[in-house]
């Protein structure tokens, strides 16, 4: 079997080497470019097109995660009412390698008509000497030799650098705001970092729980495990609550118990159980099944069960 892998290694160490001459040319203009976003008071708008565009969309998209107000406008779209969308408190970066794409260019000058020298304007490109680079208040240079596929010609060692500088800025920005996880949860409350961080685990514990007694037949154990699917039962004497049965516990005690088709729940129950206060949060809730090795907490309110709560319900996979 042909093998490609050693291509691939090589492409690795000429965009590692491209990025290590990206890096040693940064400047003032990159210090300028973060000063501009921590001051602004308006949006931060990437403008470009092609794959240049795909990256520029993607820092864009990185900037809002940590709060900064930032959007992408194809420069191909912008001729059809998408210019309406900037105002001159905005910061307008043109992204473009050659600094010479001609609608990016349409749009920058397009721009220029409507706010003239109000609107600041950044050039991200690998030209120095282009239209863009000329024209713009400030240009931030990521200059490429060549690209790194066979032809010199696919957006490669270009594409991979702009996205890196972009990834530079992004955290030059976020160490200035001192900005932590607590903050970039804010901004993800869907995600698997906001629901730990936010949410309690009254809004992710499941409400019905299962049951059974000490007496009930392994088999009805098992069921009752299947049917509520979150992995274990409460076992109850009585109207108390005494222990619990997961899964785990019957596969692992299932080898020592001699009559396994006489066995009931309190062959496989462990005593007692863990829990955790309803107004927790889902963090505390993480760390505590961390800390015990387990993969789910009762959920229980002025001593009173009312939940459970596995890890699969604090933790998005």
């Amino acid at each position: 079997m042909k093998t490609y892998y050693n291509d691939a290694k090589e492409t690795f160490d000429i965009e590692i080497k491209t990025l290590e001459k990206v890096r040693d040319a940064l400047d003032e203009s990159f210090d300028q470019f973060v000063d501009d976003v921590l001051q602004m008071t308006g949006r931060l708008i990437f403008i470009a097109i092609g794959k240049s565009g795909i990256i520029a969309e993607k820092i864009s998209a990185s900037f809002s995660s940590i709060g900064v107000p930032s959007f992408f406008i194809d420069a191909g779209n912008a001729f059809h009412g998408d210019l309406g969308r900037v105002s001159a408190d905005d910061v307008v970066v043109f992204v473009s390698n050659s600094g010479e794409t001609e609608e990016v260019l349409q749009t920058y000058f397009a721009l220029q008509e409507i706010f003239g020298k109000d609107l600041k304007t950044i050039a991200l490109t690998g030209a120095s000497d282009s239209t863009l680079a000329k024209n713009t208040q400030e240009a931030l240079i990521v200059d490429v030799a060549a690209e790194a596929d066979v032809t010199k010609l696919a957006p490669t060692n270009s594409t991979t650098a702009t996205l890196v500088v972009g990834d530079a800025l992004l955290i030059a920005v976020q160490k200035e705001k001192q900005f932590t996880k607590k903050d970039f949860a804010l901004y993800h409350p869907g995600g698997s970092i906001g629901k730990l961080l936010l949410q309690t685990v009254k809004n992710v514990m499941h409400t019905k729980v299962p049951y059974v007694d000490l007496e009930t037949p392994l088999n009805d154990v098992i069921y009752r495990i299947s049917d509520f699917g979150i992995g274990m039962t409460l076992v109850k004497d009585q109207d108390k609550v005494v222990g619990i049965v997961t899964d785990g516990d019957i596969r692992k005690k299932m080898l020592h118990v001699t009559k396994v088709k006489e066995s009931t729940a309190a062959d496989y129950m462990t005593e007692g159980f863990i829990s955790i206060d309803v107004n927790k949060r889902n963090r505390a809730a993480w760390r505590k099944m961390a800390a015990h090795n387990i993969s789910n907490l009762v959920v229980t309110e002025k001593g009173e069960v009312v939940g459970v709560i596995t890890i699969n319900d604090v933790v998005d996979e």
